[in-house]
């Protein structure tokens, strides 16, 4: 005799067997910590900078590639958590962003850097530049074709020395390239970073836009009267009409961001203010506000039109060391002084670590949350 299960029935079991098959998954972005010290214990806390909420997690091995390295593997919730701590036999690592455009972290004895490339290739351009030449570094990732009708945002940065080589400075690079490809592995986006050197001495003025009085620093001569309003109008006039005419890239300030670190971004902040009809993100960490007072960034503001072009504005900035602790407070009171000119709250983010210290170690650990300013959309 045939038996005959009722409809109903046949959904509910439906429905339970679908239940269980899924009860294991975790919510949440899989990152993977590849560890070349091979320690003994890795564990891993997510952090959420809003809220403070934390949980610590053991990873899972999924691969130990001999005397070379182990990968583990664990899932973040990225809509609860924005930062991660890596404890690799009981020593914590800095801060460093989680999201969904983050593959993971490599620990080795260089430091800790996104998991990617290990030696980003890149091209030199030189433009006149006053006097003298001028080195611009242009990164397009791998499966860029110039014969393609493909289009790519573009991340202009300063400092573009310290952007790509991994023994750039003492303290590293920023490995911009190794975040560019994690965040294109897990999205739509497309980007090139061009980045404009700055390892003269005379850097502290060509980063310095002159928008009234120095403050608040000793040696004031070596910022007064800077010349950072002659290196925007270069990246303005010279740099960017170079690169949308000869790379497949949006002209539109939606696809083009500036970015830069220290005098890099006060005068990151600077190019974007004055140029909103181009550049709609600016990420600004550890910038430089400080070198003016507070009275003279809201003069200077009012006197700029945005037409409703208000760019997205990332501003990063840390405590542990002397120039940082300087720094903090410009940080924190640049969405105050914008507030007095009506700039809409929502398109500033403000992020502060008390352990971040003034180098490239700290920014390339926050460069993702960067691109997720940048490459998330606006409602």
């Amino acid at each position: 005799m045939k038996r005959v299960l009722s409809c109903g029935l046949i959904i509910a079991m439906a429905a339970l067997l679908l239940c269980s098959c899924g009860s294991s998954d975790k919510k949440g972005h899989v990152v993977t910590v590849r560890d070349e010290m091979l320690a003994e214990e890795i564990k891993v806390t997510l952090k959420s900078t809003t809220s403070g909420e934390s949980e610590t997690v053991t990873p899972e091995l999924k691969k130990a590639e001999g005397d070379e390295y182990k990968d583990y593997s664990l899932t973040a919730d990225t809509d609860k958590y924005d930062r991660m701590i890596i404890t690799s036999d009981g020593s914590d690592s800095i801060e460093l962003a989680v999201n969904e455009y983050v593959n993971g972290w490599d620990i080795s004895s260089y430091g800790v850097k996104p998991l990617g490339l290990s030696r980003p290739d890149y091209e030199i351009k030189s433009f006149k530049y006053s006097k003298v030449e001028k080195d611009i570094y242009i990164w397009t990732p791998d499966d860029y074709d110039e014969s393609s009708k493909e289009k790519y945002s573009v991340i202009y940065m300063t400092d573009g020395q310290n952007l790509f080589e991994e023994r750039a400075t003492s303290y590293g690079s920023w490995a911009v390239a190794e975040s560019a490809q994690n965040m294109m592995q897990n999205s739509g986006n497309k980007v090139i970073i061009v980045g404009i050197d700055d390892s003269t001495s005379n850097r502290d003025s060509e980063l310095t836009p002159d928008i009234g009085d120095v403050a608040n620093v000793s040696d004031k001569e070596n910022y007064e009267n800077g010349t950072g309003n002659y290196f925007s109008d270069f990246v303005y006039n010279t740099v960017v009409p170079y690169i949308e005419k000869n790379y497949n890239v949006y002209s539109d300030a939606a696809h083009n961001a500036i970015c830069g670190s220290s005098s890099g971004g006060i005068e990151s902040f600077y190019i974007g203010v004055e140029h909103p009809e181009k550049f709609g993100t600016i990420g600004a960490l550890s910038p430089a506000f400080g070198l003016y007072d507070d009275s003279t960034w809201v003069k200077y503001l009012k006197t700029k039109k945005f037409n409703k072009a208000y760019p997205k504005l990332y501003i990063y900035n840390g405590a542990a060391d002397d120039l940082e602790k300087f720094l903090l407070e410009g940080a924190q009171s640049m969405p105050q002084n914008l507030d007095k000119i009506n700039y809409p709250k929502g398109k500033i983010t403000l992020k502060t670590y008390d352990k971040g210290q003034h180098n490239e170690a700290y920014w390339r650990a926050v460069f993702p949350e960067f691109l997720k300013i940048m490459f998330t959309p606006e409602k």
